[in-house]
């Protein structure tokens, strides 16, 4: 049975209000659902949806030196207070408590714990008031009936919705006093149905400013939207970024917190970041150019519709989902649970601040270690471990003060679009090339697929043509290649004289691309040029090179460097390239021949020869270079 923490009556920070028991009302209530406590969780923690669905008012939050403020009403009726942290176990059992400064109540305390109980959950929920003044009391008996009646109701509606999965939640209604600017909208809608987007599409989206929520509207996650909409990433992608140019939406690069994943800044162009962050919540600093830091969503410009971000409740957990526990230990504490975790890295860690953390990680198959003891003063152990997915936690607290512990899951957010996936969208450099990252920035990219391609015997050409018609000839082959990179769903990053590089999120994209390239290609009278390319895949970082944004690193080098081992009408590909999903099979099914040539590259540790296969179709070779196990190379 699961059971809260020893010290869940306790307060943040502790004192004897909640020991004033004749200023205490409180009602416990039990109820049976045949869900299960993981299809009851998400519904359950998204308190904000819940308490809407209570019929509670709409509330207001502002985040002032790292605590969290909210108020609703107005005059008598108007109520203030501080949330005090919320602390929660998944699917077992959640905490919340506010810290009224003005109201009936002095506070307020709602616990949730979760049981399994014939094949469903048994809920128990308990709300306890701390009254303001003696007429309070009956006053928040009277809440907590209706709370309660409220409650029975709502949960059966979620027990429902988790038992029929075709049924969906309805999305939150459009408020009443909605006022669109429906002269911007219609010039707007006018400007895209003369674009590449369909008339389809962009009905959709002006039918989605016009009518869609508060809730809906406030923060546009591109992913999460192209999930519900049914649309494919760079369908919908093109859509909002053509409609941020015709004056409807606005980009936003929102500045993530690493630890509580909250939005610390909101910069309106990527030239507004900068190299470090603060969150006061978390109480860290922490570097703005991670790869997981910034998010690109988008926002409804005021000027077409003023959207307000809509609060029924603080909803902490459903806010961090990656959080697992958040739990303040008291002094001496020791808590113990067993999470039964997924496979997949996790980490132990205090919520404030940086110090004492543990990571460890849990197996697709069965070992490892079955139980984890974590003081909050250790700094010790061995990281990362490896733990049984049923491995017990014994976290214990031997300082003198209370401390916030997490257990999170370090995953990265599936609905976040990430920088990169912009810089390599050629319609986002069409369009937007006027963004550039903030001088002396390095923003992290992570893995990327690199084509190199450049034009075989250029000084020939221009001999035998002439300058003007071989410029035209050189001219016109870049604009093929940006078409085909484009239509292959990559981005071209820069031209370099005869050489360009570009980009590609996916590897299978860059390989068909560099095939279209050698097809088109061919040396023949209407088209006498000829090119010779390279594949790499590597981590990269962003930069700003001339106002533009350019990739820069190790791995940009060395497949630049790899160009030298292919002539015309051949592909190189770095062995990091071929090991990608679906290279090796794409490989086969082009009927390939392979040999091996000799590939001389600079390395770490001095001058080496590395080993290169040739791959050869009828009239092209693919080259595939193949660096020596454990080396790094420096070029």
């Amino acid at each position: 049975m699961n059971q809260f923490p020893l010290n869940i009556a306790s307060s943040h920070p502790p004192d004897s209000l909640w020991a004033e028991e004749e200023r205490c009302v409180e009602t416990t209530w039990a109820t049976e659902l045949s869900s299960k406590r993981e299809a009851l969780w998400p519904l359950l923690s998204d308190t904000s949806s819940l308490n809407e669905q209570l019929g509670l008012p709409e509330m207001n939050f502002v985040e002032r030196d790292g605590n969290l403020y909210g108020s609703f009403g107005r005059g008598l009726l108007r109520q203030e207070w501080v949330e005090v942290p919320w602390e929660w176990e998944a699917a077992k059992w959640l905490v919340a408590e506010r810290r009224y400064s003005k109201g009936p109540a002095l506070a307020v305390r709602v616990r949730y714990l979760l049981d399994d109980h014939k094949g469903g959950t048994k809920l128990t929920v308990r709300v306890s008031w701390i009254a303001r003044y003696w007429w309070s009391r009956p006053v928040l008996r009277y809440i907590n009936r209706w709370l309660r009646a409220q409650y029975e109701r709502v949960l059966r509606e979620l027990d429902d919705l988790t038992g029929n999965p075709i049924q969906e939640r309805l999305p939150p209604e459009s408020r009443s006093d909605v006022r669109v600017d429906q002269n911007r909208l219609r010039s707007a809608i006018k400007e895209l149905t003369e674009g590449e987007v369909s008339s389809a599409d962009v009905d959709r989206l002006a039918n989605f400013i016009r009518t869609g929520s508060d809730q809906q509207l406030f923060r546009i996650r591109p992913k999460q939207l192209g999930f519900e909409w049914g649309m494919e990433l760079e369908d919908l992608l093109l859509l909002l970024l053509r409609a941020t140019r015709a004056g409807l939406l606005r980009l936003s690069w929102d500045l993530m917190c690493p630890h509580c994943q909250g939005v610390r800044k909101e910069s309106r162009s990527l030239g507004d970041l900068r190299e470090f962050g603060r969150c006061d919540v978390c109480n860290i600093d922490f570097a703005a150019s991670g790869l997981e830091s910034i998010e690109v969503t988008f926002r409804v410009l005021s000027e077409v519709r003023v959207v307000s971000e809509v609060f029924y409740c603080s909803a902490e957990p459903a806010k961090k989902p990656h959080i697992l526990l958040q739990h303040r230990l008291e002094p001496g504490e020791s808590y113990e649970t067993e999470l039964g975790l997924a496979p997949g890295r996790y980490r132990l860690r205090r919520a404030v601040g940086e110090g004492a953390r543990v990571s460890f990680e849990i197996g697709k198959a069965q070992g490892g270690e079955e139980s984890l003891v974590w003081n909050t003063t250790d700094l010790s152990l061995a990281s990362p471990r490896s733990l049984a997915p049923k491995a017990k936690f014994v976290l214990r607290n031997p300082e003198t003060q209370s401390v916030p512990v997490v257990l999170e899951k370090v995953v990265e957010d599936p609905a976040a679009l990430r920088p990169h996936e912009l810089f390599n969208f050629q319609q986002f450099r069409d369009l937007f090339s006027e963004e550039s990252i903030t001088s002396g920035l390095k923003l992290e990219v992570g893995h990327q697929t690199l084509l190199f391609t450049d034009i075989v015997g250029s000084t020939r050409l221009y001999a035998d043509l002439g300058d003007t018609r071989a410029f035209n000839f050189v001219h016109s082959h870049f604009v093929s290649l940006q078409k085909i990179v484009g239509a292959k769903r990559g981005a071209v990053v820069k031209t370099i004289g005869d050489a360009m590089m570009a980009a590609f999120q996916r590897p299978e994209d860059a390989f068909a691309a560099a095939i279209e390239i050698q097809e088109k290609f061919v040396g023949g009278d209407d088209e006498p040029l000829r090119v010779r390319a390279a594949l790499h895949r590597g981590i990269c970082l962003a930069v700003r090179l001339e106002s533009n944004i350019d990739y820069f690193g190790q791995a940009v080098n060395y497949a630049a460097k790899m160009q030298s081992v292919a002539g015309a009408g051949e592909i190189a590909l770095s062995n990091e390239f071929h090991a990608q999903p679906g290279i090796a099979e794409h490989l086969r099914a082009s009927g390939l021949e392979v040999e091996e040539v000799n590939f001389p590259s600079v390395y770490r540790n001095g001058n080496e020869t590395s080993t290169v296969m040739v791959a050869s179709l009828p009239r092209q070779k693919l080259l595939l270079t193949k660096p020596p196990d454990q080396k790094r190379i420096e070029i």
